[in-house]
């Protein structure tokens, strides 16, 4: 008889009928680079202006190779006839996005015939001249060669007239300007992690803690909205794996984690329990090909296995491949998948906590998992119990220490009566000598508003209670992202 395919709730294999078989792979963005000038030129300038215009133009397609890894260009586009085989070319490679750029000043009707195979994606008008000052001397080819902004200023309109890329990202700059060509860069990265929002598969065990309104949410609204697929896993099947995990397959785990870590006050059975989590966890999402889960442990993994979650969220935190976190924030999650894909490294997770005037600075502290490169020592990261008993057996596991100083992202999402918003605020982590004795990750930010005032803004404004904590300032790319989301954002 042949063999069935079922549902992944039911199946005992790897192949379901409602599960795809690949994993998405996040791939690479396609850039497309439309150059124009403006044929009548040539005839004036007979002997050097189509090809210094040309070499202009090679230089912004070599500065945006060495930062893409595939950038399409037809060549320069002067005629209606190039314009018509770019456009068609840039279709047909299917790329991702457009850099378009004006060597000469060119009518508008030159890059609508090449756009309108193009109105579906995203359009960025790099507006470039040679130098960063004016040249008091220069002849009428050198103001024809630096005219792009003529053209680029009647494109414009022209799209506000006709509905077209409304959300057209500018960008001014030299031919040879690194900040420039950054802002592309991360305006690029901010597109394509978008793009790998609506290929990623999350897994939701349990269901959001209870009396946790502010992290309620529309499975349907985060699909149409935000990308992800969200999909309910059965407890069970998490379960099945904890219960899969003998003393060999956790020997390794249980032997690395006592290697690294200092633990206090906890014993061999606490270690394997939470080590038997990792393994059943990592299993869980590997079998059904997630990208990220959120579980509830209060009550409930807790209480089924004895064990906190802790352990196997800094483990895979460290990784950088899975992303995972607790209580059922699964808008909090997605906000960690789009840092992971933006800098390749798992944010922190943690809530809001007391103010300090002295520093104009707030305290954020969650149950005990990161990854622990964020330590402000290493060696003084601890593992020991979970101050907090919600079903355990034994001591529990959780790490504590204080994350590192630097320049933070902060950030969260929340649905309101309104829809998205997206808070994205620029912190500072201040260094914090010694670890707070609290049994928990702790981190210590300053922002820039007075602290009373920044506080009251915040709870006016209605965010969750959580927030993400990303090193570096990513605020710029989380701004992009909003966009093109088409929700609003909170920013400070």
């Amino acid at each position: 008889m042949k063999e069935m395919i079922e549902s992944f709730e039911v199946a005992k294999g790897n192949v379901y009928g409602d599960l795809l078989s690949e994993r998405a792979e996040t791939k690479e963005l396609r850039v497309g680079l439309l150059t124009v000038g403006f044929f009548e030129y040539w005839r004036m300038f007979p002997e050097t202006l189509l090809d210094n215009v040309k070499k202009d133009m090679t230089v912004v397609y070599d500065n945006l190779a060495r930062r893409f890894g595939s950038v399409i260009w037809p060549g320069l586009t002067h005629t209606l006839d190039t314009a018509e085989e770019a456009g068609r070319k840039l279709a047909a490679e299917r790329v991702d996005l457009i850099v378009y750029v004006a060597g000469t000043y060119c009518p508008d009707y030159m890059a609508i015939q090449a756009l309108s195979h193009l109105s579906h994606i995203p359009v960025v008008m790099f507006n470039v001249q040679q130098n960063r000052t004016i040249s008091l001397d220069g002849n009428y080819e050198h103001i024809i060669r630096n005219s792009g902004l003529i053209a680029n200023l009647q494109l414009a309109a022209t799209f506000r007239k006709m509905g077209w890329y409304k959300q057209l990202k500018v960008v001014v700059g030299t031919l040879e300007e690194e900040a420039a060509y950054e802002e592309i860069r991360k305006y690029a990265s901010a597109y394509k992690t978008y793009l790998s929002l609506k290929r990623m598969n999350i897994g939701v065990i349990g269901h959001v803690f209870r009396g946790m309104y502010d992290f309620e949410y529309d499975k349907t609204m985060i699909k149409g909205t935000l990308g992800p697929n969200v999909i309910a896993i059965q407890v069970e099947h998490l379960l099945e794996q904890f219960g899969k995990a003998g003393d060999e397959e956790i020997r390794d785990v249980v032997a690395e984690t006592k290697r690294r870590f200092d633990i206090v006050d906890l014993g061999e059975e606490d270690i394997r329990r939470s080590a038997r989590f990792y393994k059943a966890l990592r299993t869980t999402i590997e079998r059904f090909r997630l990208d990220a889960v959120t579980l509830l442990g209060q009550h409930y993994t807790e209480e089924k296995t004895g064990s906190t979650a802790y352990l196997a969220n800094t483990l895979l935190h460290e990784e950088g491949k899975y992303v995972v976190n607790t209580e059922g924030d699964i808008h909090g999650l997605i906000m960690m998948c789009i840092l992971n894909r933006l800098t390749g490294l798992t944010p922190a997770f943690a809530e809001w906590g007391e103010y300090d005037e002295d520093l104009n600075a707030i305290l954020m502290v969650h149950h005990g998992y990161a990854n622990t490169d964020y330590a402000t020592d290493r060696n003084s990261v601890k593992v020991n119990r979970s101050p907090e008993q919600w079903g355990l057996q034994g001591q529990g596991f959780g790490f504590e220490y204080t994350l590192k100083p630097g320049t933070v992202t902060v950030t969260h999402l929340i649905m309101d009566a309104e829809g998205y918003k997206m808070l994205i605020l620029k912190g500072d982590a201040l260094h914090i000598p010694a670890n707070i004795p609290c049994e928990e990750i702790t981190a210590v930010i300053r922002f820039a508003k007075p602290i009373k005032l920044f506080l009251k803004d915040l709870i006016k404004e209605g965010f969750a209670h959580h927030c993400i904590i990303s090193y570096g300032d990513q605020t710029e790319e989380l701004g992009y992202i909003a966009d093109f989301m088409g929700i609003r954002k909170v920013i400070d």
